[in-house]
């Protein structure tokens, strides 16, 4: 913060602004975006419930933020950056989701932002780019084009995904299960 005369004036702070969204990443993945007061957030965040307020105008607009880190949304544009096709794409994305996923918060928060996808239009608009247009660029790359089938084999894909990091079987390890469920998908 610089102080000019007797004013002061808050400079905005990059580190300042993600230690925010770390702390409300924490606080939502255990009470929902509902239920946590925005004071939580802040004791959590190590700020005051105005500086929040600095960075972000109202408590929703920290929820969007969380709820867009919370989907694939990043999973499915960096490997879709790359080269890679057919079945390497799927390991590519596989173990990019399992390696998000793999804490707790994160699958929380991927839940509960799933849950508010129709309260808040943007959120929605996020889940539908990932359906929808991800999907389909994703399927186009993997199978060759983006038919009913080849979509229906990249969401069938995902929703394994899915199951798996929600209930994760203690017998059987990442690998293995994302090497099952590539084989599944790739036979034709």
């Amino acid at each position: 913060m610089k102080v000019e005369g007797s004013k002061r004036k808050i400079e905005s702070s990059p580190e300042t602004r993600e230690r925010i969204i770390k702390g409300a990443m924490k606080v939502f993945s255990q009470q929902g975006f509902f239920r946590a007061p925005v004071r939580l957030i802040a004791m959590e965040s190590g700020v005051s419930k105005g500086l929040i307020f600095w960075y972000f105008s109202s408590k929703d607009e920290l929820i969007l933020e969380v709820a867009k880190r919370s989907l694939p949304l990043d999973v499915m544009e960096e490997c879709l950056r790359t080269e890679l096709r057919g079945e390497d794409l799927l390991k590519c994305i596989g173990k990019k989701y399992l390696d998000k996923y793999h804490r707790e918060e994160m699958r929380r928060l991927l839940i509960h932002t799933m849950a508010i996808g129709s309260s808040y239009p943007n959120v929605g608009e996020y889940i539908r780019k990932l359906c929808e247009g991800l999907l389909e660029e994703a399927a186009k790359r993997v199978f060759g084009d983006a038919s009913l089938t080849s979509l229906i084999k990249m969401r069938g894909f995902f929703g394994t995904l899915l199951c798996y990091i929600l209930r994760p079987p203690s017998r059987i390890s990442n690998e293995k299960y994302l090497n099952e469920a590539i084989s599944l998908v790739w036979n034709r």
